[in-house]
């Protein structure tokens, strides 16, 4: 968490927020959240504007003017701030823009990171990391799914569809939720799927993100908009942190949790086979 539809949301309140401002300075205040030295990595980005910003799987991908970009992945706890409230603890990077608001990273687990890279190079690093499919670009069809599916017989669903390497963007709540859609358990066998619920897992995948950035996420961490505001779309999961509470269906089932591939997972033990 953050996973794809916040982490989307975020590139898109930031195009809106920062896009064509130019970066006064830059404060590192923690330095292992960086990979280059202090010094390198503040001067290279002070003084240049931001030309655009994008996403590939959960990461943001901030280019320069200059001939720099900036990788930024908030992994579990990374909170965006632009001249708003709502970061946990310290910044722990600052960006101040001419005129002199601020965008600041917070990461009170420190798991997260910014990359400076050439630009030139970030094409290199994200073939590196071998990222499946964008699951919300029309290329991403129910063929492609299912022969995804077939190389990988003997994988438990759940685990499978929150591999980087197989579909990008996919974590831990969307996952639960998409198999709680098609009514398949979350440790069953890609192989063992019909046809049916290969492509009710996929029309529910797509369903899902697409609402969840409808509402502009789910803050069941610490996900906030770059203001610091709350998404609207946690109250609407129907089995992600929901153990102990009555299926969502309605049918007197109770929502299980367990410990799949080491993530806590729920699903209903009656509607899901």
């Amino acid at each position: 968490m953050p996973e794809l539809p916040e982490v989307e949301i975020i590139k898109q309140q930031l195009v809106k927020k920062i896009k064509g401002k130019k970066i006064k300075r830059a404060e590192i205040k923690l330095a292992r959240m960086i990979n280059a030295p202090v010094f390198r990595f503040e001067r290279a980005v002070s003084g240049a504007e931001i030309t655009g910003i994008r996403r590939r799987a959960k990461l943001l991908i901030i280019n320069l003017s200059n001939g720099w970009s900036i990788v930024v992945h908030l992994k579990l706890t990374g909170q965006l701030i632009y001249d708003g409230h709502g970061g946990i603890g310290k910044p722990h990077i600052i960006y101040t823009f001419s005129g002199g608001r601020q965008l600041k990273h917070y990461d009170f687990r420190l798991f997260g990171y910014e990359k400076l890279i050439r630009t030139g190079e970030v094409e290199k690093l994200l073939e590196r990391e071998k990222f499946g499919p964008e699951p919300l670009q029309k290329s991403f069809t129910l063929e492609v799914f299912k022969n995804l599916l077939s190389k990988k017989p003997r994988a438990k669903i759940k685990p499978l569809l929150m591999d980087q390497t197989f579909i990008a963007g996919v974590g831990n709540v969307y996952a639960q939720e998409a198999c709680f859609y098609a009514k398949v358990l979350p440790m069953r066998a890609a192989g063992t799927l019909t046809g049916k619920e290969m492509k009710d897992i996929y029309d529910g995948l797509i369903s899902i993100l697409k609402a969840s950035i409808a509402r502009k996420g789910s803050s069941v961490d610490t996900y906030v908009h770059v203001s610091g505001e709350q998404g609207g779309y946690a109250p609407f999961l129907k089995v992600y942190g929901r153990a102990g509470e009555r299926c969502a269906r309605g049918d007197g089932g109770i929502i299980k949790q367990i410990k799949l591939a080491g993530r806590g997972t729920c699903f209903c033990p009656k509607c899901q086979k």
